[in-house]
């Protein structure tokens, strides 16, 4: 074989073997995808409710050199909930970093609504049921204890087989425009009782305006059922 092939033959079996080791080199693209979803499983792992998280598939056109240090992160502004993104980044022996888009859905025990509930009505037991849903659109509004619903009602009409959000709800009235209503004055060493009627509605705290027997209208706080304080 003339010289001149022969060192052409070598010279390709060199870049053959130089273009293996470079590919070698070369930073897996699922095992970035992977260590995007470890992190947020590993992050949400103590979180009420089931999280269900999928990375998006790194674009292959990517060439990144190999790394043997990854680590994840939440970047600032973004969330473990819904759509979101995760930073992988390389420690060591390289220095990268690269956007993960992410999808994390939420499903919980959440309280749904077992009948139609109107609005301004307060809301009961029997009115709602405890079901396992997906909440991820809810972003943590959805409730998910009786407590949470106990002495409210909803601001507006709800559907049976709707779930319960914090913003669908109030605290209910206990003082009621027109109601007769016990005013307890007090100042410094003495508390009169006395009775009024509530000039508006007043939810427990609110100020309210009560019409004394005298025609004289005062100011007070809703305490609780019917119940007005004036402190002097």
């Amino acid at each position: 074989m003339p010289m001149r092939f022969l060192s052409l033959f070598y010279l390709l079996i060199q870049l053959a073997f130089s273009a293996g080791a470079a590919a070698q080199e070369l930073q897996s693209l699922p095992a970035i995808q992977k260590a995007a979803e470890a992190f947020v499983k590993e992050k949400t792992a103590s979180l009420p409710g089931q999280y269900t998280v999928t990375a998006s598939r790194v674009d292959s056109r990517l060439k990144l050199e190999k790394c043997t240090q990854l680590q994840a992160f939440l970047p600032s502004g973004s969330r473990l909930w819904g759509n979101s993104s995760i930073v992988v980044r390389c420690l060591a022996p390289q220095s990268w970093s690269i956007y993960v888009p992410v999808q994390i859905k939420v499903s919980n025990q959440v309280l749904v609504a077992v009948r139609p509930i109107t609005s301004g009505q307060q809301v009961h037991a029997e009115d709602v049921a405890l079901e396992m849903r997906d909440i991820t659109r809810f972003a943590g509004s959805a409730l998910t204890s009786l407590d949470q619903v106990a002495g409210r009602t909803v601001v507006a009409p709800v559907a049976n087989g709707t779930v319960l959000r914090a913003e669908m709800l109030r605290a209910a009235n206990v003082i009621r425009q027109g109601q007769s209503v016990q005013l307890t004055a007090k100042g410094n060493g003495f508390t009169v009782t006395s009775e009024g009627q509530a000039m508006g509605n007043a939810t427990a705290g609110q100020i309210v305006t009560v019409k004394t027997r005298s025609g004289q209208l005062v100011k007070g706080i809703a305490r609780g059922e019917g119940v007005v304080e004036v402190t002097f």
